[in-house]
């Protein structure tokens, strides 16, 4: 007898990708209809009913969320898996479409592809996949070096680990070329950024960094380490990325990605799927003036304001400019100023040990627990 091949529905609303979808599944052996329209996608699915459905949620016509919602509220398609494939990195996007019924969600990167061809069996099996929950993505970044932007992401995320003693909070180190979070909490284990891109890509699940991810001591978090050289940095894999990072999201209840001062086809994916953007800004005149032509480049890239977390470092230095001036300057709004600490910060950052521990009565400290409470806050206001 034979076998009837996978049917499967593309509905994109980009000729090129739609296209190019359909010939590589085609030469993977599967049946392939496609549409461009999220109404032509309904008229299909109720009468083709594909096996699987593929969507890019970016649709000339019909919201990609009223497209999931009508095919789960029809018996012919509520149970059909469903991916959404979307041009765009949002990650409030991702979670309305999952939460409206999606089995799965990815940007489309030069990755889709196999990860498609991974999950589509995966899914007509019967397995769960996508339905799991991901944590909260915290981007860290400034427009210029030296504001202390890998030190905060590092107190920030000690204060939410021993805030929310119940969650898993991770560390991801993406500082080129040379990665700066293990020197300031003092880790010195070989599992890094590129040994986990050595690894096969069939290994690096969501369980293995569940179970291999290691727990800095006192820090309160998982850490993987950025590069450690130059010369490593050039051997990264920026394919290889979100795959990684979609791992960790599903192992982890928050994970705080430093990036320091890049702007690149790396830093930009994640900087656009982040529930919260915190941007580090120093007190001096030339890093308000590059902080304001960095958020407004951002602003092109469709980074919603409300997802913005501003936050003035004095730590190091009691002159500059005020709070009201860099407002000014920037056209942000600062959300909290880290007080002046003298040689404290410094201090703690060279033994390895966290602010709030070294130095529990300082301002400082209660600067730095508010801060990881309100940008939690913030992450779930912008989850909705």
């Amino acid at each position: 007898m034979d076998i009837q091949p996978i049917s499967i529905l593309v509905i994109d609303g980009d000729a090129a990708s739609r296209n190019y979808l359909t010939h590589m599944l085609h030469k993977s052996s599967f049946t392939v209809l496609s549409v461009a329209l999220g109404r032509e996608g309904l008229i299909s699915a109720w009468k083709d009913l594909p096996d699987i459905i593929i969507l890019d949620p970016v649709l000339p016509d019909l919201a990609g969320l009223e497209l999931v919602t009508r095919l789960r509220q029809d018996r012919r398609t509520a149970k059909v898996p469903c991916i959404a494939l979307s041009s765009r990195r949002d990650s409030s996007d991702m979670n309305a479409l999952l939460s409206a019924g999606c089995n799965d969600y990815m940007a489309k990167s030069s990755q889709a592809l196999p990860r498609l061809l991974e999950l589509i069996p995966r899914l007509l099996r019967g397995e769960s996949t996508a339905a799991k929950k991901r944590g909260m993505l915290v981007a860290f970044l400034s427009a210029k070096g030296g504001t202390g932007t890998s030190s905060l992401c590092a107190n920030i995320a000690m204060c939410l680990g021993s805030e929310k003693i119940e969650a898993r909070v991770a560390v991801m180190d993406l500082v080129l070329p040379i990665g700066s979070i293990a020197d300031i909490v003092g880790y010195t284990d070989r599992l890094n950024l590129l040994t986990v891109m050595m690894q096969n890509p069939a290994e690096t699940t969501s369980d293995f960094f569940k179970d291999n991810l290691p727990r800095v001591p006192s820090w309160y978090f998982h850490l993987l380490a950025g590069s450690t050289d130059p010369d490593s940095a050039g051997q990264l894999d920026a394919n290889r990325l979100e795959g990684i990072l979609n791992s960790i999201m599903e192992s982890h209840d928050y994970i705080l990605v430093d990036i320091g001062r890049t702007l690149s086809r790396i830093s930009m994916p994640i900087i656009q799927m982040a529930d919260v953007v915190v941007l580090i800004v120093g007190t001096d005149l030339s890093t308000a003036v590059l902080t304001r032509t960095v958020w407004e480049y951002l602003k092109t890239q469709g980074i919603d304001p409300r997802r913005l977390y501003t936050l003035q470092n004095r730590s190091v230095g009691l002159e500059g400019l005020s709070k009201t001036e860099l407002e000014q300057m920037t056209g942000l709004q600062i959300r909290l100023t880290l007080p002046y600490m003298s040689g404290n910060f410094t201090l703690a950052n060279n033994r390895h040990e966290p602010v709030v521990t070294k130095f529990p009565y300082d301002s400082s400290s209660f600067t730095l627990k508010q801060a990881a409470i309100q940008i939690a806050e913030l992450g779930q206001q912008s989850r909705g």
